[in-house]
């Protein structure tokens, strides 16, 4: 008979999460979140099919709640690749930004190679041409592969024709404690020796961009300003680069 680990102790057999308290029992002794039995109107022990009794395991959820703080457990998405031990603590956070986790789509488009075939995809690096309309709403998302794939960010562009202002930021698709080791510089200019050009740290992809374009915690252009920047066929000129601190690791 194999031995239990910790994690298999903890776990509820209805949710197959670790327990929360209150913790109860049934009559033979299986413990389960009593959360668990009141939302899914269990009678019966899952385990064992024994009467469900009020009896709370108090010494279950002491230890619980002392090898949160110490027991070092696996990912939810280890076997797509994470390779994260963590506390029990630090667990949900990190699952809710795992570059490995499910996450709705964002509706990457094919504009940029549709509309630049002279340019195959956006890497971390870019000197670019786009076409700019004033006129119309606009959003943009491609995705950059950045020092040979090990790490991935969305580059997100607006035109918002009410506000009157063209926006442009990246981020990390990761943690938001990764995104704080990174930052662009993104510059616009035309033939002319004028140019504009902001340097801004990168934000994680589980940042809501509209609140970062909200608080101008990114690049952020008039279109009086960008009207400057457009040559006689409406096309922006644009550049940008990701960059690393010194201070990170690979």
């Amino acid at each position: 008979m194999s031995v239990p680990s910790p994690e298999d102790i903890m776990k509820c057999p209805i949710c197959l999460e670790t327990m929360q308290p209150p913790i109860i029992q049934c009559k033979v002794g299986h413990s389960m979140c009593k959360s668990c039995i009141t939302g899914c109107r269990i009678s019966n022990c899952p385990t064992c099919r024994s009467q469900l009794t009020e009896t709370r395991n108090y010494q279950l959820e002491q230890l619980i709640e002392g090898l949160k703080k110490v027991l070092k457990l696996q990912c939810v998405y280890y076997y797509k690749g994470c390779k994260y031990d963590l506390t029990q603590q630090d667990k949900q956070t990190h699952e809710l930004e795992c570059k490995y986790r499910k996450f709705h789509c964002e509706g990457i488009y094919k504009h940029f190679k549709d509309s630049h075939p002279n340019s195959t995809r956006m890497e971390y690096k870019t000197d670019a041409t786009m076409k700019i309309s004033l006129n119309r709403d606009f959003k943009d998302v491609q995705i950059i592969s950045f020092f040979n794939g090990q790490q991935y960010f969305y580059y997100k562009h607006q035109i918002d024709v009410t506000k009157q202002k063209a926006y442009w930021h990246f981020q990390l698709i990761g943690l938001k404690s990764q995104a704080e080791n990174y930052y662009y510089e993104f510059e616009i200019h035309n033939n002319s020796l004028r140019k504009f050009k902001v340097t801004e740290f990168c934000t994680s992809d589980t940042t809501d961009i509209n609140t970062t374009f909200a608080q101008e915690k990114c690049v952020v252009v008039s279109f009086t300003g960008i009207k400057n920047y457009l040559n006689e066929f409406g096309e922006l000129h644009f550049k940008f680069r990701i960059m690393a601190n010194k201070k990170t690791r690979h």
